[in-house]
């Protein structure tokens, strides 16, 4: 006796295409969790002077899904550092317009002397893609 399918392809097509977006959006909250927490080791560990506050003020993060911006970090003004709270989002918006895969993550310091910086030896974001590649990898093996 053969066995026959009674659902509609249609049915089956429609509950895969529900667990491929709540596992998106699961994804999506574990990279931004990852960013944020990016964010406070970069911002707490840097062990630099930041004299006005724009360099902490620049760093922040991205997520993309498929090209589109899907989550921000606010940027928060560290001192006076409205510069950098600017330059940094101008400059994650910049990246998230280069990545067209299907979910990325983008730690960034957005002033342009960021590089500078962490080539002296100072820990600009160094620490925070440890942390941020760790948290990562152990989140994604729960999906």
């Amino acid at each position: 006796m053969p066995i026959s399918r009674i659902t509609p392809m249609s049915a089956i097509q429609g509950y895969m295409q529900e667990q491929i977006e709540k596992k998106e959006q699961k994804a999506i909250k574990f990279l931004s969790y990852s960013g944020e927490s990016g964010v406070n080791e970069a911002r707490i560990a840097g062990n630099y002077k930041d004299q006005t506050g724009n360099l902490r003020s620049s760093i922040g993060y991205v997520v993309t899904n498929n090209g589109e911006i899907v989550q921000i970090s606010s940027f928060d003004q560290v001192k006076s550092g409205n510069e950098g709270s600017n330059k940094g989002a101008s400059f994650a918006k910049h990246i998230a317009s280069k990545n067209t895969g299907w979910l990325s993550l983008n730690v960034v310091a957005g002033m342009p002397y960021s590089k500078y910086v962490s080539a002296k030896g100072y820990n600009v974001l160094d620490s925070s893609e440890n942390l941020v590649e760790r948290l990562v990898h152990q989140l994604m093996k729960q999906l």
